[in-house]
């Protein structure tokens, strides 16, 4: 007999209010961008400084927090890639939507 496995309800969050809605709204996971690092560039997005706090907010309240890092990384990008990655792993982010190699 087959498994069921419910599937996972994730919402983009591109602001703290837009966090607190997804959350209030039953979303398993959220996935969010950090300013300049992400292809939501028309969203608001978060800052670097904020990681500890949304992952904080979501992980009190059930919910898996994902770091969309998913633009092109050019050379001249790689050191702030790297730092935001650090930032992210000491932040406990669950897990980073990426395609480009330099962030694989």
């Amino acid at each position: 007999m087959a498994e069921f496995h419910k599937p996972e309800l994730m919402a983009p969050a591109g602001d703290m209010l837009s966090l607190r809605a997804a959350i209030d709204a039953g979303a398993d996971a959220v996935y969010f961008g950090i300013a300049s690092m992400n292809m939501r560039s028309s969203a608001k997005n978060f800052s670097e400084e904020q990681l500890p706090e949304i992952v904080s907010l979501c992980h009190q309240n059930k919910v898996k927090a994902y770091l969309a890092l998913n633009t092109i990384v050019f050379n001249h990008e790689l050191g702030k890639a790297e730092q935001l990655i650090k930032k992210a792993v000491s932040a406990n982010v669950d897990a980073i939507i990426c395609w480009d190699f330099a962030i694989i």
